[in-house]
């Protein structure tokens, strides 16, 4: 069994985050799991997606996030 980790820094929600969800909820189908985490003191957050299913699908995912200002990610499988 493999997982494929999304690790999001949202750096600017203010300025991506109705994108960003429009984006997340898009993809949903390939979306198994999804995890925010944020800190008081330190605008923006951590977003971890859990993602499955067409690797095509994830690609698209992928492709569109790299085209989103104020967020960066990194893939891991696992």
């Amino acid at each position: 069994m493999e997982y494929n980790i999304l690790a999001l820094l949202v750096k600017n929600p203010s300025l991506v985050g109705d994108k960003l969800q429009d984006l997340l909820t898009l993809y949903g189908c390939v979306i198994r799991h999804r995890l925010g985490l944020n800190r008081d003191n330190v605008e923006g957050g951590i977003i971890i997606l859990d993602l499955a299913g067409d690797e095509q699908q994830i690609d698209l995912l992928l492709k569109e996030l790299s085209k989103l200002e104020g967020i960066e990610y990194k893939q891991q499988k696992l």
